[in-house]
């Protein structure tokens, strides 16, 4: 039948006998549907079945595809062919869910005749049959249920959502189905905007495609931001990084592009998180307007630029937006609140910008927020500008160096410990400033050096079954290197001369002695297993004195242990060049690997060093002043070696309206502050 319509309407005249006869099965099927459903079945002479069984043979009869015998089951095998169409199969799919999903188009035509109320029923996922159709692509489907619905005079019926939040529209994107796509725009254009549970629209659905006819579709149409729900699809394509269909966007719908995510953030934002300079390159007429827009935390552009370190994005945004955050804080605050030495590093290269001793909102300097948030990279540039000013006081009558002081008093973490120090080096005594207007801190005293282990009058010193197991953990591994390095002194490699040797001066020496590689062997194999007995000695008396000594105790058999690795590592080493020295490759492969691996336990194992090293770095720093940049460059290498964390996370509240979205005002006199 369908294929015959559709020649009718090519043709116009050749098809319309077949047409009219198409018609006249059609309408008998009708007629013959409607007076079995007008009839009530008497139990005489008829093959009756109950209600839900009967539910299933037309369900079974619909999958196959057999309308007369659709038609027939109702006339003969059903008592009361109204209650039929209540039945409700697998997932509470109700027959026209079924018809659709088979794509049976004349028995749902049937169906849509007799129960067009059945249209809206949602089965066990919230699917109406107009999300199976859908779904599964059936535009035919399609089509005759918008007939029918609009017949209703129901078009809402369009916006029902599934336990997803999907409407039909959304369901025909998901699945690419662009024609299915088009006959539901063509019928309701608002279910556009609407937003599904994890805050998508069709239009923000379509980017997850990669369905050009969908784009072109969905973005041809003259769209309305500000009725946009859920994540704005300009952000989207940011995300994605898809630039070819955001400069479609730019050229078709500039309005799109004003939209803001729920915490006000434009695509200028975005794009500087991303440190997306394309974004930048295709926007460069709009620069102007979208980099004076500020988000709900009052961050313009450049600050989250700043925020995360993108020195060539802060270069492009300066000029059109040197302004201050809603904390009154410059981009040199926020790169030192977040530890971005790069962009602080940036910052301070440009003499013109003179806010480098500028305050916040809280009297802040960008020193003293480095110092708030334990920024040691961030410090150390800070540190090597002579025009900063390290005596500055904020609204709480404190330095920086004050601040990092006390921090370390609360929590003496590896961070907060480069803080203190660096700072301890920029400024050697708290401020007398402070001493005047707090008179009560002369009472107070502060570290001069941190070592370890060292507590303050607040701290506790580690409970003993903590520190019963840290002398037990040591005590284990120093035991160890014990036993290996003492045996390795008896069992060399090459072995020993016997007895039948020549010369009896050589009889039980080791047969590569003369060696200097079996040399080296010995004094690093003798090395280690004295130092890890010295471990062992002083982690077993360890045991029997009182905590603090035992702390004490701990920490320097530690410092033993940390000589006793490497030089048994190093003793291996050697050990089997010289058992591997008559094969060059082999030998040279393995001195390479084990150079490496070498370094690498060394430089673990001497970090138990840092700490006395760090003691003495304040002096450095003031009295070696041609040194600077070599100290500087040595810290920051130790903070990116030991894996200091140099970031904080926003300390904003999160804003839980994500699924509000904004458009910003129009381009002519909007974006002034």
């Amino acid at each position: 039948m369908t294929n015959s319509i559709k020649e009718f309407k090519k043709d116009e005249g050749g098809a319309s006998v077949e047409l009219s006869g198409d018609k006249l099965i059609l309408e008998i099927r009708r007629q013959r549907m409607s007076a079995a459903l007008m009839a009530k079945r008497t139990a005489e002479g008829q093959r009756l079945v109950e209600t839900p069984q009967a539910g299933r043979i037309l369900a079974d009869i619909i999958e196959e595809d057999n309308v007369d015998g659709f038609i027939s089951a109702i006339e003969w095998q059903i008592d009361d062919p109204s209650v039929i169409f209540n039945f409700l199969g697998p997932s509470n799919n109700s027959l026209l869910h079924i018809a659709v999903a088979v794509g049976k188009d004349d028995i749902l035509g049937l169906l849509l005749d007799n129960v067009s109320d059945k249209i809206a029923a949602q089965n066990d996922w919230g699917d109406t049959p107009f999300h199976i159709a859908a779904k599964t692509g059936k535009s035919r489907a399609v089509e005759m249920l918008i007939s029918r619905a609009r017949d209703l005079r129901n078009v809402e019926i369009l916006r029902m959502k599934n336990k997803h939040g999907n409407t039909a529209l959304h369901e025909a994107v998901i699945n690419c189905h662009i024609d299915v796509v088009r006959l539901l725009l063509e019928e309701d254009v608002d279910s556009v905007y609407l937003k599904n549970k994890a805050e998508k629209s069709p239009l923000y659905l379509a980017l997850d495609t990669s369905n050009y006819d969908i784009f072109g579709t969905l973005f041809s149409l003259e769209l309305k931001p500000s009725k946009i729900q859920g994540l704005p699809p300009v952000h989207g394509v940011i995300v994605r990084r898809d630039y070819g269909l955001l400069d479609k966007i730019l050229n078709k719908n500039m309005e799109l592009l004003k939209m803001t995510d729920s915490k006000g953030g434009n695509v200028l934002h975005l794009a500087a998180f991303q440190n997306d300079f394309q974004v930048f390159r295709l926007l460069q007429s709009e620069i102007p307007y979208f980099a004076r827009q500020r988000d709900s935390n009052g961050d313009l552009p450049i600050h989250i630029a700043s925020k995360m370190g993108h020195v060539k994005l802060i270069k492009k945004l300066h000029p059109e937006s040197n302004l201050l955050n809603k904390q009154e804080q410059t981009i040199l605050h926020v790169a030192a609140k977040y530890g971005r030495a790069s962009a602080v590093e940036y910052i301070l290269r440009h003499p013109e910008w003179m806010w480098i001793n500028d305050k916040d909102g809280d009297g802040n300097t960008a020193f003293h927020l480095a110092a708030i948030n334990s920024q040691p990279a961030a410090l150390i540039m800070l540190m090597r500008d002579k025009r900063i000013d390290s005596s500055i006081l904020n609204q709480e009558h404190f330095t920086a160096f004050d601040i990092a002081l006390n921090c370390i008093e609360k929590e003496q973490t590896l961070r907060k410990i480069f803080a203190f120090t660096l700072l301890r080096g920029a400024s050697s005594i708290s401020s007398a400033d402070r001493i005047i207007l707090n008179p009560e801190a002369r009472d107070k005293t502060f570290p001069i050096f941190i070592t370890f282990p060292t507590f303050s009058e607040n701290e506790k010193l580690p409970k003993v079954d903590q520190l019963r197991d840290d002398i037990n953990t040591r005590l284990v591994v120093a035991t160890l290197v014990t036993t290996v390095t003492f045996a390795a002194g008896f069992a060399v490699p090459g072995g020993f001369n016997g007895s039948d040797t020549a010369s009896k001066h050589y009889r039980g020496m080791a047969t590569m002695l003369d060696k200097r590689m079996f040399q080296a062997f010995a004094v690093c194999n003798t090395i280690a297993m004295f130092c890890s007995m010295t471990s062992v000695v002083g982690l077993a008396l360890a045991h029997r004195i009182d905590a603090h000594l035992a702390n004490i105790a701990c920490w320097r058999a530690t410092v033993m242990l940390s000589i006793a690795l490497p030089t048994m590592s190093a003793a291996f080493l050697t050990g089997v060049i010289l058992t591997v020295g008559k094969l060059p490759w082999l030998a040279t492969t393995i001195l390479i690997l084990g150079y490496v691996f070498l370094l690498i336990i060394t430089g673990a194992s001497l970090s138990v060093f840092f700490p006395p090293f760090m003691q003495y770095f304040p002096f450095f720093w003031s009295h070696l002043r041609p040194i600077r940049p070599l100290l500087s460059w040595f810290i920051l290498f130790l903070i990116y070696f030991l894996g200091v964390e140099t970031c904080i996370s926003d300390d904003s509240k999160e804003d839980k309206t994500a699924s509000k979205t904004s458009a910003s005002p129009p381009l002519d006199g909007g974006g002034k502050d």
